[in-house]
């Protein structure tokens, strides 16, 4: 894989797609990004020269103190200028944990996308069955999973493909779960919120929710897929042939 034109192709989607549900603000140096119910803030992209970096940081913080929301700011290695981190947090952004941005080439796909599944993998498709969604993914991560709820909701009830949830069963009990994100104008199938119970782990569940997302990103016109890996997940996806683009850290402002 051309790891440069992909972080390339990467970066310019950060800087401008819009998805369903999201609302984008392109600045001359930034790329705002706040959901539909202006309930959620990101800065999605970045590009600052180091004698205005300050003043720009200080610039975005003013903007969300005057909303009275909270931001995230999604800082990448690649990132100018390079003490991007030090300077978000020298105005009091909280820099979260490491990620290893992943990505896999599905134009080649590897063999394990279609081997038969430990388990079997259901994408949710009914109203009704988001609560089995909901009910695990809040077992699992510990918090509140309502905003997550009705974005898949509102998915559902509009009819789009560009957030969709999964969710593995034991019986009646919801066990492992993941989401996917694509878009048509993406070479992106973006994986987010995958987690199993304590339970059910070491039994294939991670990788038949990672095989179900890759075929459908596949059907739904994506060339690669790229996950943010924290790294209890990372050296899994890297057994199963993805490869390091960059790294990310979550950096959240709180007003």
């Amino acid at each position: 894989m051309d790891i440069a034109s992909i972080l390339h192709r990467l970066d310019a989607e950060r800087r401008s797609l819009t998805r369903d549900g999201e609302v984008l603000e392109i600045l001359p140096n930034v790329t705002r990004v706040r959901s539909a119910d202006g309930s959620h803030h990101h800065i999605a992209f970045s590009s600052l020269a180091p004698e205005t970096a300050d003043a720009a940081v200080a610039a975005q913080i003013a903007h969300y103190r005057a909303l009275n929301v909270e931001v995230e700011w999604k800082a990448y290695a690649h990132d100018t200028p390079p003490d991007l981190l030090d300077r978000l947090s020298r105005q009091g952004f909280e820099i979260g944990p490491l990620e290893a941005v992943l990505v896999l080439d599905l134009q080649s796909p590897p063999a394990w996308m279609n081997e038969r599944p430990a388990v079997s993998v259901l994408r949710i498709a009914r109203p009704e069955e988001i609560i089995l969604f909901r009910t695990a993914a809040e077992i699992i991560f510990g918090k509140n999973y309502e905003f997550t709820s009705n974005e898949l909701a509102e998915a559902l009830r509009v009819g789009s493909t560009q957030h969709l949830a999964y969710v593995a069963m034991d019986g009646d009990t919801p066990v492992s779960i993941g989401r996917l994100y694509t878009h048509p104008d993406s070479a992106f199938g973006g994986l987010y919120g995958g987690g199993t119970l304590p339970t059910h782990r070491g039994r294939g569940l991670y990788r038949a929710m990672v095989a179900a997302r890759a075929q459908d990103a596949v059907r739904l016109g994506a060339r690669y897929l790229v996950v943010d890996a924290l790294p209890t997940s990372r050296p899994i996806l890297q057994r199963l042939g993805f490869l390091r683009l960059t790294d990310t850290w979550p950096c959240v402002w709180r007003p």
